[in-house]
């Protein structure tokens, strides 16, 4: 333990006003330096508190404020401390700066950067926060007076008993990639269920004179070649959007005729679950034909990868969409006590950080901070944050292939993912809520 006057002046910043003068008192009455800054002043402090995580604005516009104050903080030599909740009575409230602190770390060697999440009322962690000041502790969370690291579980293989109990799973985006793996072995376990898989992509025809393929620059050369056969002049992004739009497609049927195969039903929703209106619609109508929504699939997401220092507004708000706003609204549009199971597509770079994905971790962190609230509410269901690594045909090309290879991590296969996901949704331990599946993501 090392007395507070020795960590120089310390700086809290002013992103939730009332609990940092609160802050800036308690440290003072231990005999610390400290000032109440906003992070735009607080470049002369040795040790920065970051309350922004604390907030109460929008929680896209909550993640920007800090990762945009860390990168303006950014210093050799200078401690970062980021303050967030670790429950909440409002998911809003809940945050993921475990998944930013863990990458920043990585991008950031020389700086030293926590996060420490608070339990129960903010207020009630000054004590701990002080103590945690002397002992130079890591990214924990504080309960009372007590500090401890969240758990996070590796997941079994092995499946148990089949389970002949229906449900009404609601599935987003599911109907293409790893997820649509998932829920095509959910199926084949739970053959009496009905999927809905909501989706952004419309379902268009196969051109009829055209034969099925599934390597896009074939099937470019192929539209290109159609459209001069009829003496038209192609045009080349009007031929690449039809390409893809008609390669999703045919993923789309796929997985739908692979689920109604295993003797489930399948229905594919076209909505965004990013726009609240619309999927709201979209499950009205689903609901008053299928019945209540009894499991609950989160696989929608997307990655925009660069630097901390070079992200933008516009960046963060990409992955937060789909991901962090697209569940917030789907809980909106649902009974959330008559859930069953819980599977959301979390991934490992929130429990390890990862170069280049500060956004993306926190939204997966923010994911597990979700899943242990609902644990918490729904105490009969099983639910789990499935902390991926890297999948084989997941959001990962020959080149990312190759440099996971050389740093020694296996990709997850199709088969091995699946099975794993549908063991632990239908058969998991209630209480092994976050589970890291594949190798630790190591820089």
């Amino acid at each position: 333990m090392r007395p507070l006057q020795g960590l120089g002046m310390i700086s809290v910043t002013e992103g939730a006003p009332e609990l940092a003068s609160g802050l800036v008192q308690a440290l003072r009455a231990a005999g610390a330096k400290a000032c109440l800054q906003d992070s735009a002043n607080a470049v002369n402090a040795a040790c920065v508190i970051m309350t922004e995580g604390l907030s109460e604005g929008s929680i896209t516009e909550r993640h920007w404020q800090v990762l945009e104050a860390c990168c303006r903080l950014q210093l050799e030599g200078r401690k970062l401390i980021l303050l967030e909740r670790a429950q909440a009575d409002e998911l809003t409230h809940v945050s993921g700066l475990q998944g930013l602190s863990r990458t920043l770390s990585q991008e950031w060697p020389a700086t030293d950067i926590v996060t420490w999440s608070l339990e129960g009322r903010e207020e009630d962690g000054f004590p701990s926060i002080v103590q945690a000041l002397s002992a130079g502790v890591g990214n924990v969370v504080f309960a009372g007076k007590q500090a401890h690291e969240l758990k996070v579980m590796g997941a079994p293989v092995r499946s148990r008993r089949a389970q002949s109990e229906r449900n009404a799973w609601f599935v987003s985006g599911g109907g293409r990639g790893v997820t649509a793996a998932c829920v095509i072995r959910l199926a084949q376990m739970q053959p009496g269920s009905v999927f809905l898989l909501a989706g952004r992509s419309p379902i268009v025809e196969w051109p009829h004179h055209l034969p099925m393929m599934k390597d896009i620059k074939s099937l470019r050369m192929a539209l290109i070649e159609d459209a001069r056969s009829r003496g038209l002049k192609p045009v080349l992004p009007d031929i690449d959007r039809q390409a893809k739009a008609l390669l999703a497609s045919a993923e789309i049927r796929q997985t739908l005729n692979a689920i109604e195969t295993a003797g489930a039903e399948a229905v594919y929703l076209m909505a965004d679950v990013s726009d609240a209106d619309g999927l709201q619609r979209a499950m009205q109508d689903a609901v008053a034909q299928y019945g209540p929504v009894t499991g609950l699939v989160h696989g929608a997401g997307v990655l925009a990868d660069s630097l901390a220092d070079k992200k933008t507004p516009r960046e963060v708000q990409r992955v937060f969409r789909p991901k962090v706003e697209g569940l917030l609204n789907i809980l909106a549009c649902l009974d959330i006590s008559r859930l069953r199971h819980v599977g959301l597509f979390s991934s490992a770079a929130a429990v390890f950080g990862n170069v280049g994905q500060s956004d993306y971790a926190m939204a997966n962190a923010w994911l597990n901070a979700v899943a242990r609230e609902l644990s918490h509410q729904l105490p009969d269901a099983i639910v789990k944050s499935f902390c991926w690594g890297p999948w084989e045909g997941g959001m990962v090309d020959d080149t990312l292939a190759a440099h996971f290879a050389q740093r020694g991590i296996q990709l997850i296969s199709l088969e091995d993912g699946a099975r794993i996901f549908a063991d632990q949704i239908l058969f998991g331990e209630p209480s092994e809520t976050e589970l890291v599946i594949g190798d630790e993501w190591t820089s």
